[in-house]
């Protein structure tokens, strides 16, 4: 788990959005390879081990495995994602993970995966989260999302997490969130662009006299 990444890490249990702090065992290259993630709120802990932050309830599932990433794949989705600058971190979910080693060789934007394959591990530059439905970031903390399956709370939450007018990627089999504007599509995958809330309505009073 990159370092730098911990800023937007937030405690999945329900109360108010709230920060986590680390205490480190084994720290590689501003890796944190060993260590718990704690909520000053509630008290939950969440350990890091050999790189992973679990937040799951329960942690018994073991996640499929894939066949690896290629790099053409790997330079499209940089493209997609938008990832031409160092800044901010980009959100792959699920299966996208695969490409991780390759994007991470090809761009200077940290990855943070959520639920990659079971053959993909973290390293400097590429941090993996394990976690329920709801995703543990911070509001607008990732610069780009992809988004691997049709799963309706775990894409809101992705959404939620992605910045505004931050791009989002997904398979044309994925129904596009109400809080997406779709910019293109092809055969494969949609692109599209995370869009502001809507603001609250202002109720107007006619002053008379």
């Amino acid at each position: 788990m990159f370092i730098e990444l911990i800023d937007a890490l937030r405690c999945p249990v329900p109360h108010e959005e709230s920060w986590l702090v680390v205490a480190a065992q084994r720290i590689d290259a501003r890796h944190i390879v060993e260590g718990t993630l704690g909520c000053h709120v509630c008290g939950a802990e969440y350990p890091i081990r050999l790189g992973v932050a679990d937040f799951r309830c329960h942690a018994d599932s073991v996640p499929p495995r894939s066949a690896p990433g290629d790099l053409e794949h790997a330079m499209r989705l940089a493209a997609l994602l938008d990832l031409s600058d160092a800044r901010g971190f980009a959100l792959l979910l699920g299966d996208w993970g695969k490409h991780a080693a390759l994007l991470s060789s090809i761009v200077q934007v940290p990855l943070l995966l959520v639920d990659p394959p079971e053959q993909v591990t973290a390293a400097p530059g590429v941090s993996i989260v394990r976690c329920d439905a709801d995703l543990p970031l911070a509001a607008g903390a990732a610069r780009a999302t992809a988004i691997d399956r049709d799963d309706d709370q775990r894409a809101a939450s992705a959404i939620r997490a992605t910045r505004v007018q931050g791009r989002v990627v997904a398979p044309v089999t994925v129904r596009v969130p109400a809080a997406v504007r779709e910019l293109t599509r092809d055969q494969s995958l949609w692109v599209g662009e995370r869009e502001a809330p809507a603001a609250p309505l202002v109720s107007l009073h006619v002053r008379r006299g």
